[in-house]
């Protein structure tokens, strides 16, 4: 359905005093478009209350175990798209995203992953940096393939994926780092624990 469809069905059954839910995979916030159904519905003077999903991001995270930051690695996560048809953004491209050494989920870009190589390999990547291919994330046919830069597209091609994976590579995923963090060193000081090895 398109837009306006959706938003035909929305008014008729607001009117008839029924409660409507209008359901997305993974977390609304982040490439939901739940702005082109909401703007509808404040025009309209209609209540609407937004409930948090999780997204394959984070489900991917909790699927292999490991965190998305760590020290010694990086501290940041950049969640962006390799534009194909939609609007694009030069300051937001790959090639420059990727050069801050964050760890990247790049969504809706498995179909495009031959542009998601290049741009990688832009950004400084080497071609044997490591890629994890998260498909269709927190169902019970879930696939983590683990690849690289250079194999990409290839890899996609053959497990036949080319829609509902999220790429995840840079930070954690190509700099590998033994550094522990502060929140539980027993000499680290903060509001709930006192230092139990300070000289008092």
């Amino acid at each position: 359905m398109n837009i306006n469809e959706i938003n035909e069905i929305i008014q008729k059954f607001y009117n008839e005093g029924m409660d409507i839910t209008v359901i997305h995979s993974g977390d609304p916030s982040i490439y939901g478009a739940i702005n082109d159904v909401t703007s509808f519905m404040l025009k309209n003077n209609m209540n609407y209350e937004i409930i948090p999903g999780i997204s394959s991001l984070f489900a991917a995270a909790a699927a292999m175990g490991m965190e998305l930051t760590s020290p010694g690695s990086t501290q940041t996560i950049i969640i962006t798209r390799v534009p194909r048809r939609t609007e694009k953004f030069e300051s937001e491209d790959l090639s420059v995203m990727a050069r801050h050494g964050a760890t990247l989920g790049i969504f809706l870009s498995a179909s495009n992953a031959g542009a998601v190589t290049k741009k990688l390999l832009d950004a400084g990547y080497s071609p044997d940096d490591r890629v994890i291919i998260a498909y269709r994330i927190s169902w019970p046919d879930q696939k983590i393939i683990e690849t690289t830069v250079n194999d990409l597209e290839k890899t996609l091609f053959e497990n036949r994926i080319n829609r509902q994976a999220l790429i995840l590579t840079g930070g954690v995923f190509t700099h590998n780092s033994d550094v522990k963090s502060f929140l539980y060193n027993p000499n680290f000081v903060h509001l709930f624990r006192n230092n139990k090895n300070k000289v008092q």
